[in-house]
């Protein structure tokens, strides 16, 4: 449905401007902007040590083949032993961040969220002016 009022649509409803109102209210709380901080320093940090892992283990493997060819022992390489190392970085990267989400970002989203449905709560006690209906501009089958 369009956002702008047209002879054919009306205008939008209230529940989509309380929507506006309830996520600008949301989005400029202490606590969001909190968590949001949070959440995109620790991507950041992770994404940095997992992409910057693997380009690290491809640059070594195309500038210097010597070096990953050494041998560690039998017939392991210093190449394989990095990119099992890989799987390592990726697991340890994972369990950090559902960690990380478990205990900072998971309570603080469930109090902002508990307190949204507060304030829902509390405008639906108020009683909101009746929008009329617009009636149909043809008719049914």
């Amino acid at each position: 449905m369009p956002q702008h009022p047209s002879p054919y649509y009306g205008s939008p409803p209230d529940s989509a401007q309380s929507g506006t109102v309830a996520r600008n209210k949301i989005g400029s709380h202490p606590d969001f902007r909190s968590v949001r901080g949070s959440q995109r320093r620790f991507g950041a940090v992770a994404l940095l040590i997992s992409v910057g892992g693997f380009l690290l283990f491809v640059l070594l493997s195309s500038f210097l083949p010597d070096v990953l060819n050494r041998p560690l022992f039998g017939h392991v390489t210093l190449g394989l032993a990095g990119g099992v190392g890989q799987f390592v970085v990726m697991a340890l990267t994972a369990w950090r961040y559902t960690m990380h989400m478990e205990r900072r970002i998971d309570p603080a989203a469930d109090r902002l969220r508990a307190e949204m449905h507060r304030d829902a709560a509390a405008r639906a006690r108020v009683p909101q002016p009746r929008v009329p209906q617009q009636q149909r501009r043809f008719g049914g089958w």
